[in-house]
């Protein structure tokens, strides 16, 4: 396991040291990389509803052929078992049809509970923190012409003027901590909201795909019965067809 990023401390941030400005870096580095994962992510999501959606339709267009298909009997009469098995097709159908039926549900939920909320984290969190970056770096700017004004001053001029200089140096720095501190706490934020918000919309994905399969699951259990009975069926018909068979030989 890799080493992790040092945590970026508020205190740092009137120092403005080196080290801040690595670690720094370094923090803004991984939230970019977040960024693209993010990104990455939402399109994965939406070629996954995109092949769902698709792998529905063929699925209906088989549940409609089923349902459609017909047998035609020789004879005029049929036995109970023979009808049930005839019926069997349209009842494949309709099972498939009610789990594509679960499927639906799932996917349209699924861009309000997952697409949705993870758009919603990158441009609101990510970018908060792009806004933190730049109010910070047009301080840091305004912060160093200040300081080299003050430092290219004469100290022969007079002292209201250096002391208009003090103040205004003074007054920058203060804006600089200012947006310093801001920039680092939306930077903490959001890696905080990681660990939270951002796995609990994937957990609120997950459990309606875990919720769509169970659901299919429950259908299948119900129609387990009627798969056995049909099972039984089959065979009972194909062993007196042989015997029949065998009797006009």
């Amino acid at each position: 396991m890799g080493v992790g990023l040092q945590p970026l401390e508020f205190s740092d941030c009137a120092a403005d040291s080196p080290y801040f400005r690595v670690n720094l870096h370094a923090h803004e580095k991984e939230l970019d990389k977040t960024n693209q994962q993010i990104k990455r992510l939402i399109k994965e999501v939406k070629d996954l509803m995109s092949a769902a959606k698709h792998l529905s339709r063929a699925q209906r267009t088989l549940s409609s052929s089923l349902q459609d298909f017909s047998f035609e009997s020789i004879g005029t009469t049929q036995t109970d078992d023979e009808l049930v098995i005839t019926k069997s097709l349209g009842e494949f159908g309709r099972l498939i049809a009610t789990i594509e039926d679960e499927r639906d549900r799932m996917l349209d939920r699924a861009y309000d509970q997952i697409i949705l909320p993870l758009e919603n984290f990158r441009k609101d969190h990510i970018g908060g923190v792009k806004e933190g970056k730049k109010k910070f770096e047009k301080q840091t700017a305004k912060f160093c012409q200040s300081q080299e004004r003050y430092l290219n001053l004469s100290t022969k001029r007079q002292d209201t003027v250096l002391k208009e200089a003090d103040a205004s140096l003074e007054m920058e720095q203060r804006h600089f901590v200012q947006a310093s501190l801001e920039y680092v706490f939306r930077i903490q934020e959001v890696q905080e909201r990681k660990k939270f918000e951002f796995v609990e919309i994937l957990l609120g994905f997950m459990f309606g795909w875990l919720t769509f399969y169970h659901q299919a699951y429950e259908v299948a259990e119900d129609f387990n019965p009627y798969r056995l009975d049909l099972q039984f069926r089959i065979q009972k018909v194909n062993h007196n067809q042989r015997l029949e068979t065998r009797s006009r030989i």
